[in-house]
């Protein structure tokens, strides 16, 4: 299996059509029809139903699962390159971050901003996601970093806590009663009995959970969310409110949105963590050191 055919795998999928994927890679389409071809006998699966009314082609089952480890391996490969073509004369690549929505990351892009100065070959690399994903790339190494909000399990990798802390709130509409208070408690939103979204997060968050009394089933919880910007539209809806973090949502004056603090306060400590049995490349130490100035 070469990497070149799963880049061509990779751009079928993407296209759903064979032709367009040929246009895009530069080659014929019979020449791209029997790589494909040859791909699913070594696999032993087929990939992709062809339609042949309008010519699409849409994964199987065992497409999607392929296409997962494919853009993987690819992604992997490309990361390879870029930091073995570093020289010594001039620090260059790409840093890959992958992180949980935190205001912390202002502590990275100030780091990031300050090497460039130095380092203008540098280039950074973002990836959004909750805790799983982000240690999944972590521990695949497709990222150098990985930012997690009050991770149980960063003992498990080299890490350092990030200056900021996270404080939890109640993410609501300005109209909504409950923004009236300078801080929520508890009892708020029984009495209320103010339909909720919780991150995922939250729901293993041990302090937040003792601040809901150890129990969130006498609440009105609604659903979950991963990242907050989808969520708060719910809330702009006026569907639900959102147990989230300060400082991800809009709550400008044009937003129909506010934040309010939870009572007691509860915060989170964000990690920076990176693994420990590999090697960083230059361009990710460089940024480790000017994080740990800060």
């Amino acid at each position: 299996m070469e990497l070149r055919v799963l880049k061509y795998f990779i751009t079928i999928a993407n296209e759903q059509n064979i032709s367009r994927a040929a246009e895009i890679i530069h080659i014929t389409q019979p020449t791209l029809s029997r790589q494909i071809i040859e791909l699913e006998e070594e696999l032993g699966v087929q990939l992709f139903e062809r339609n042949k009314q309008n010519r699409k082609f849409i994964l199987t089952d065992e497409g999607v699962r392929f296409y997962n480890y494919a853009v993987q391996i690819t992604e992997l490969s490309e990361k390879s390159i870029e930091e073995f073509r570093t020289n010594s004369s001039q620090i260059s690549g790409k840093i890959y971050i992958g992180a949980g929505e935190s205001k912390s990351i202002s502590d990275v892009a100030r780091a990031f901003k300050k090497i460039r100065g130095n380092h203008p070959k540098i280039e950074i690399s973002l990836f959004s996601g909750n805790a799983g994903i982000i240690c999944e790339r972590l521990d695949r190494g497709l990222c150098d970093f990985g930012i997690f909000i009050g991770f149980k399990n960063v003992e498990k990798y080299n890490h350092l806590t990030l200056p900021q802390k996270d404080r939890w709130g109640l993410l609501t509409r300005k109209d909504n009663p409950l923004a009236k208070y300078k801080s929520i408690k508890k009892e708020n939103l029984l009495e209320h009995y103010e339909p909720l979204f919780l991150s995922e997060q939250a729901s293993r968050h041990r302090e937040l959970l003792h601040w809901f009394g150890g129990s969130m089933e006498k609440y009105n919880i609604m659903g979950s969310y991963n990242l907050i910007y989808n969520a708060g539209i719910f809330t702009k809806e006026n569907i639900a409110s959102c147990i989230t973090l300060e400082g991800l949502a809009d709550i400008s004056s044009e937003s129909p949105l506010c934040f309010v603090p939870l009572e007691p306060a509860i915060y989170s400590e964000v990690y920076l963590a990176w693994k420990k049995d590999r090697e960083l490349s230059k361009a990710a130490k460089v940024l480790l050191e000017e994080i740990k100035k800060a």
